[in-house]
């Protein structure tokens, strides 16, 4: 609301009122100019851009090869100084000779001889031998020890016989070694020689009685 001085000049009277309508006629233009508008809009912002930085170059992988020589420290172990070379060296001790050789002469002890070696006797080698018999082979066998059965059907033939004998000079087996062709012939030759019979050992090279054998035949014939 204004206050207008009655008693001011009409002209600057009329200026102050035209400056008031002015002044209300700006705000009801901004009044309604701020209901009409329905949002404030912010300003966009700046597009984002970039600069490009240059990195600097990797640092190149460590030499494996080997230092330098002149550059490496080599340890050496301390060593102990060298005596100094005696060039006097002590004279050899004479030794004083023995009895009376002379001093360049070496001894020599000769053991004395063993003598002759006893050596021990030979063995004294005896020959081998067969047993033989020690009584009458013709009383062993005889005409009288034919069978009653052998002799009506005429049983005739000669058997040999293998026989062998035992250190104790016994008959201990006996086996026919070519047959008369009669079995009764056969089995009586074997059995009356195991039992009459008597021999002689047989003996080895060192003279011991061992056992042998020994082969004979038996001719049985009918007497006349």
């Amino acid at each position: 609301m204004a206050f207008v001085d009655a008693g001011a000049d009409p002209a600057a009277r009329n200026k102050a009122a035209v400056s008031v309508i002015a002044i209300h006629a700006l705000l009801g233009f901004g009044l309604v100019a701020g209901l009409t508008v329905t949002g404030v809009v912010n300003p966009a912002d700046p597009p984002i851009t970039g600069t490009e930085v240059t990195l600097d170059p990797p640092p190149p992988p460590p030499d494996d090869t080997l230092p330098d020589p002149a550059d490496t420290v080599i340890y050496t172990a301390p060593q102990l100084p060298t005596p100094p070379i005696d060039l006097n060296p002590v004279p050899p001790i004479p030794m004083p000779p023995v009895g009376d050789l002379p001093p360049d002469t070496i001894r020599i002890v000769t053991p004395p001889s063993p003598g002759p070696v006893a050596t021990p006797a030979p063995t004294p080698a005896f020959a081998p031998v067969s047993a033989r018999p020690a009584n009458d082979m013709r009383r062993w066998i005889t005409s009288e020890d034919y069978s009653r059965s052998d002799l009506v059907r005429n049983r005739e033939g000669t058997a040999r016989y293998r026989l062998v004998v035992g250190s104790d000079g016994r008959v201990g087996a006996c086996e026919i070694t070519a047959s008369t062709g009669h079995t009764t012939l056969d089995n009586a030759t074997c059995r009356l020689i195991e039992r009459r019979a008597r021999f002689e050992a047989a003996t080895n090279s060192s003279g011991e009685r061992v056992v042998g054998t020994y082969s004979g035949s038996v001719t049985w014939q009918i007497p006349e």
